[in-house]
């Protein structure tokens, strides 16, 4: 009785395990035409850039990839050029060869982005992780920023300080991160999603899919439980000394990081503007992209492209 129960839990466990994908297999499905690769602080960064006139730069959150943006990069590169970039540790670009994954570095590592592609000022755009990357890199070269955009940005309550998601519990504890090396099977990135939707009926399969393949590309498992170990500096304080023009976008539903902390944004970035979307969740430029960039468009002083 006992050795079969024991083999049966071992069959499950064994049901779970997923093999890493490798790089070109994922570069095959998930690369377009706009698609580029070019070597930065160490990593292999894969990147798009599309559209022309004022660059504006998108900076996703912890587990997601570039295209979370899709809704606005469609939208966006009507009026801007939009650059948009996997960070290390997450889509494409996956592992660096440092195995850091600060904010500092992250910050730097959009300089010399910017650099590499020539530009000299651009808009920023962060969710989550990106919108805290976009405000430290704002508020360390002010003359490098023309407007901000932070939509539901870590920094006063980070998400993996919530015990929330399974995969972020499992990443910050000892001998159990090791499991997630092997045994990420795709219910647990689709319930990760929920928890980010407000609306669930608005993720589709093919998210899901995406986000799951992604995670399962070589190295980035071991990237995302480094990522979730790192010990970032204090940089509430640099706050104050953002000079952009800054735009707070939060969704009122968010179960990660809750929209009460916008609070803090607005009262240390001098002349920063809310905008909260009701029902809506951690991401809601993926969540309700039409009306998001809609939002994003009239403070970038573009035309708002309309719904078909």
């Amino acid at each position: 009785m006992a050795l079969a129960a024991a083999l049966a839990f071992t069959a499950i466990i064994l049901l779970q395990i997923r093999q890493d994908i490798p790089t070109e297999v994922l570069k095959a499905k998930y690369s377009t035409p706009a698609s580029k690769y070019i070597t930065i602080a160490g990593a292999n960064l894969h990147y798009r850039d599309e559209g022309q006139g004022s660059p504006i730069l998108l900076l996703h959150g912890t587990a997601a990839s570039l295209h979370t943006w899709d809704g606005w990069a469609s939208v966006l590169s009507k009026k801007h050029r939009v650059l948009r970039l996997d960070l290390p540790g997450f889509g494409l670009t996956g592992r660096n060869q440092t195995d850091t994954y600060t904010i500092a570095y992250y910050s730097d590592l959009v300089g010399q982005f910017m650099d590499r592609l020539g530009v000299d000022k651009a808009h920023i755009a962060g969710s989550s992780l990106g919108g805290q990357i976009a405000y430290d890199f704002a508020a360390t070269h002010p003359e490098r920023v023309q407007k901000l955009i932070l939509i539901s940005p870590t920094g006063v309550t980070n998400a993996n300080d919530k015990n929330i998601s399974i995969p972020f519990r499992l990443a910050q504890t000892p001998v159990l991160r090791e499991s997630l090396k092997y045994i990420t099977p795709r219910f647990i990135v689709e319930n990760s999603l929920k928890e980010v939707y407000g609306d669930d009926s608005r993720l589709s399969e093919e998210a899901v899919t995406l986000s799951h393949d992604l995670l399962l590309h070589k190295g980035n498992r071991e990237a995302f439980i480094l990522r979730m170990n790192t010990v970032d500096a204090a940089n509430l304080s640099k706050l104050a000394q953002v000079q952009a023009p800054t735009l707070i976008l939060w969704g009122e539903a968010d179960a990660w990081i809750p929209v009460t902390n916008a609070a803090r944004f607005l009262q240390d970035i001098k002349g920063a503007k809310l905008k909260t979307y009701a029902g809506a969740g951690h991401i809601p430029m993926e969540e309700l992209p039409q009306e998001t960039v809609n939002d994003a468009l009239i403070f970038l002083g573009s035309e708002v492209v309309a719904t078909k």
